[in-house]
């Protein structure tokens, strides 16, 4: 039979052994989190991508104001194309949404969408309508991304 002493010991060892044992599984545990969280966070940033270049609404808007042929804004008379501007304005205006939330930062935007939204903001008519249509994340976003220069 073990002497009092000889359990105690083997009592603290244990003890040591289940703490070392857990602080490990822990790390182990934390590890995992992140990296799972990095590949969710680059699939979700992936589908915002592709759900903005693959859309054909969203595409003939973004080549209309790329090319500055925006003259509908401001006359305000063909509505499909205006209901295709807002539908385009609120992509970003949910892009800046997410930024406000810090759910993305501005070095994402940039890395996904820069050539887009410098576009939008060199255009006088939509920037314009940004601003009489109360986007106004958007037009937050496009200032802290130094948008226009």
């Amino acid at each position: 039979m073990l002497c009092s002493p000889c359990l105690f010991d083997i009592h603290k060892w244990i003890a040591s052994a289940a703490a070392i044992v857990g602080v490990i599984a822990a790390v182990v545990s934390v590890r995992q989190y992140f990296k799972n969280s990095k590949q969710t966070r680059v699939r979700w940033l992936f589908d915002l991508h592709q759900r903005f270049y693959s859309d054909a609404a969203l595409a003939e808007i973004r080549i209309r104001i790329e090319e500055s042929q925006t003259a509908f804004v401001p006359e305000e008379k063909d509505l499909l194309l205006l209901a295709k501007l807002d539908s385009y304005l609120n992509f970003f205006e949910f892009v800046a949404y997410l930024w406000r939330e810090n759910q993305l930062n501005p070095g994402e935007i940039k890395a996904m969408f820069e050539y887009p939204l410098k576009s939008l903001a060199k255009n006088s008519d939509v920037l314009n309508y940004i601003w009489k249509y109360g986007y106004e994340w958007l037009s937050e976003l496009l200032k802290e991304l130094g948008y226009p220069k």
